[in-house]
């Protein structure tokens, strides 16, 4: 399906894959709110065929169907100026490469120093008037990729996408010792930590958890490892490997060393990003380079 922007809003270009159904189904597709669907029909600001739209109207090859999705909203977030590592973006994306001992976000809506302060600046510089929309988050001390949607449109499938596990997501971390078994799975359920307020542990009453590992690399006392998550709890990562008595280099809660050379921070990165285009429906592949304490562990 062709999508383009035209003007604050997005322009459809109906083909067979979409025919035979109502706007609302159609909108519906994209995992949009019922209140959403209800306020775009009551702004009358829905075009097909360069009318206001009826959204029981089914459509039909080649109807045009005009949605508002770019309509100045605000910006959510105190801007602050921040240099920002774009890994990609288009008019419905951004993708960026975070650094370590940044958070994705502040507890509150007017905190600072923290990447939605840098994207809000960013936006404000370009002229774009739009909600800050993150998709996912990673600690603090985690470097590497986060995606950003530009628009509720393709803030909502997205949504949707990575509960469904649509949106694949692989880390490289350096953890202690050399593992026993080169690939495996860890099925381990992940709950609080009831001595430890900050800390998760694996935990038979938690919630299930699971991660695919690969070791890259042995060195003389560490590893470097592939992981994938395939669920998204917090520290799933830290706790596993710790689990299996590999904790990561520099990840002190949960039983790594200190540090080790240049790293002072957990050795974890968020490196690959595989998933389909909210809009176009094209398959993306992002590859985010490791971070320079990281690399200089496995020279």
């Amino acid at each position: 399906m062709n999508v383009t922007r035209e003007a604050n809003n997005l322009r459809f270009e109906i083909e067979e894959k979409q025919a035979g159904q109502s706007i609302r189904d159609f909108l519906m597709t994209y995992h949009l709110a019922r209140k959403k669907i209800h306020d775009l029909y009551m702004s009358k600001k829905v075009q097909l065929n360069a009318q206001i739209a009826d959204f029981n109207k089914i459509l039909e090859v080649g109807d045009i169907l005009l949605i508002p999705v770019f309509e100045s909203e605000g910006i959510d977030f105190k801007p602050q100026k921040m240099n920002l590592d774009i890994v990609y973006e288009d008019e419905h994306l951004l993708i960026l490469n975070k650094p370590a001992g940044v958070m994705v976000h502040p507890d509150q809506k007017d905190g600072l120093n923290t990447l939605v302060n840098g994207v809000a600046y960013y936006y404000e510089q370009k002229g774009f008037n739009e909600r800050i929309r993150y998709i996912h988050r990673i600690d603090t001390d985690t470097s590497g990729g986060i995606i950003f949607a530009k628009h509720f449109m393709a803030h909502s499938l997205m949504d949707y996408q990575l509960s469904e596990k649509q949106i694949r997501r692989w880390y490289l971390a350096l953890v202690s010792g050399n593992l026993k078994t080169r690939k495996g799975r860890i099925d381990a359920p992940i709950g609080k930590d009831r001595h430890h307020r900050a800390r998760r542990r694996v935990a038979k009453n938690g919630d299930q958890a699971m991660t695919l590992y690969e070791v890259k690399k042995q060195f003389k006392t560490y590893s470097l490892v592939e992981l994938e998550l395939k669920t998204g709890r917090t520290h799933q990562i830290r706790v596993h490997m710790s689990h299996l008595g590999h904790p990561l280099l520099g990840d002190v809660l949960y039983g790594g060393v200190a540090k080790v050379g240049k790293l002072k921070r957990q050795a974890l990165h968020s490196a690959k990003i595989q998933m389909q285009h909210p809009m176009t429906k094209e398959n993306l592949s992002f590859s985010i380079p490791m971070p320079l304490d990281m690399q200089s562990l496995i020279k």
